[in-house]
């Protein structure tokens, strides 16, 4: 109970009852004590998903000049994160094992310790029908968990100088981005490109969806736009080719990294053990990218398009049949088929691209030599992978954690929170969750280009093996994460 929805004090012969604090806004009947009561009070509109809904956009727009300052924000925690990649990789992924670890032992033996009460004891906080096990059950579903993270635990132990190559080759492949500065104002271009190329794909959703006739219907409710087959055909095209193009621009953007990092590989080092690369590779690698190797991007992309909406077209007639149970998992396992074929196929395109940006081949040749490629050096590649997606992971979390905090402190303290303001916040839930969402999305640019940084010096150094071309000019950490993948 907070201080200031406390018992209330009856007036008039109305008798006194205890509130509690829902969502920092309402003082409710305390359902504890009042459960009947505070059902008939929350049943009204402050149930109403539309109400909650049309607060939360207010509330988002009142606070814009806070999410642009979320913004920023996140920006500042992408290049802070590089820059501890950079020269700290392989403490950072240690702390971050031994903290998953270390955490979930802790949450196992307090659920050991809690195991058949834990559940009832929620249930009455929460007022709701428990869902009980019985407390071996308990025991032993959190006795597995346990188990695991000391499998865990040991898996780190016996591959701790995997885990020292792969830290030290992250570090390599920071140590290149901040080698080329245009890569650092890569993700930022990459950002408002996109973003402008979204507001304009949802102008032109907007404008065609708008072009259905007007029809008033005979029941006397209000006019409103109604789709002829032919518009909903004209409209599911339009979502195919404004996905096709999201996804070539994924394509070049790749492409434009792998084909900046190359020439970064490429180029020898000089008298003071540096490389001496242009300011303008990746802007060659946007001409190129666009004039010489456009259509096998695009064809690429297409794949990936195509199983998409695959995708999309078997999970609507996988929810339309829901009532044939034998129908709905046909179609289910199917989907499963393609999501693993899109992944494959997202997976070869990736080092496709580099292949492109280092042969230029053609895509079918590409996509041949890059197949060829994982399969000679899948572990260098395993190893790798794992350790950038778990620095991919956590740098996204912490950035758009860092993003959601400053936007609940600003828009819960000053004119946010003043009443009758021009900005004042109603639902800071709503602003909040959008500065997060913007944190992942900004943080997600920056760590694109450090994995595709990362599985471009790799395949270079794989081709230079698979030609006999000279490697001198390969980082140290590439090579013994090869060779070491390769004597075990």
């Amino acid at each position: 109970v907070e201080p200031d929805c406390a018992t209330v004090a009856g007036a008039g012969g109305m008798s006194s009852y205890k509130t509690t604090l829902v969502m920092d806004r309402f003082c409710l009947p305390d359902p504890a004590a009042y459960p009947e009561l505070s059902a008939n009070v929350s049943s009204t509109e402050l149930s109403s998903w539309a109400m909650y809904a049309e607060e939360s956009m207010s509330s988002i727009a009142s606070a814009w000049p806070v999410l642009l300052g979320a913004f920023f924000v996140s920006v500042m925690m992408g290049y802070l994160y590089l820059l501890m990649l950079r020269h700290c990789a392989e403490t950072l992924i240690y702390i971050a094992m031994l903290g998953v670890i270390v955490g979930s032992i802790g949450l196992g033996i307090y659920l050991w310790l809690n195991a058949g009460t834990l559940g009832a004891q929620i249930a009455a906080s929460t007022n709701t029908n428990p869902k009980v096990l019985g407390p071996m059950s308990e025991k032993e579903e959190v006795a597995t968990k346990i188990a695991a993270c000391v499998v865990a635990l040991c898996m780190a132990c016996c591959m701790h100088k995997s885990v020292e190559v792969g830290a030290a080759c992250i570090e390599v492949a920071c140590e290149t981005i901040f080698e080329m500065p245009s890569l650092l104002l890569l993700p930022i271009l990459k950002a408002v490109c996109k973003g402008l190329l979204l507001l304009v794909l949802v102008i032109g959703f907007l404008e065609l969806y708008s072009s259905a006739p007007i029809k008033t219907p005979a029941d006397g409710t209000a006019p409103r736009l109604e789709q002829d087959l032919s518009g909903w055909e004209a409209i599911l095209f339009y979502l195919f080719v404004s996905f096709w193009i999201v996804v070539f621009v994924n394509a070049l953007y790749q492409f434009i990294v792998a084909y900046g990092v190359a020439e970064y590989y490429y180029t020898p080092y000089d008298h003071d053990n540096e490389k001496d690369v242009g300011c303008c590779a990746l802007w060659d690698g946007v001409y190129f990218g666009m004039v010489t190797h456009g259509g096998s991007l695009a064809m690429g992309s297409f794949l990936i398009a195509t199983l998409t909406f695959i995708q999309m077209i078997l999970k609507a007639a996988r929810d339309a049949s829901a009532e044939n149970q034998v129908v709905a998992c046909i179609l289910c396992l199917i989907n499963l088929c393609v999501g693993c074929c899109k992944e494959f196929v997202e997976f070869v395109n990736r080092n496709a691209y580099i292949d492109i940006a280092i042969t230029s081949n053609n895509f079918c040749s590409a996509a041949a030599e890059a197949v060829g490629m994982i399969v000679s050096m899948g572990g260098a590649m395993a190893i790798l992978n794992g350790a950038t997606w778990v620095f991919m992971l956590f740098g996204m979390l912490l950035s758009g954690l860092a993003a959601a905090a400053f936007t609940y402190m600003v828009v819960t303290q000053g004119t946010f929170a003043e009443q009758n303001s021009q900005f004042e916040v109603i639902n800071p839930s709503a602003p909040t969750a959008i500065g997060g969402m913007i944190g992942v999305i900004v943080s997600a640019s920056f760590m694109h280009v450090f994995d595709m940084t990362s599985d471009t010096l790799l395949y270079c150094y794989g081709y230079d093996l698979k030609t006999g071309s000279h490697s001198s000019h390969a980082p140290a950490a590439l090579k013994e994460l090869v060779h070491t993948t390769k004597d075990n």
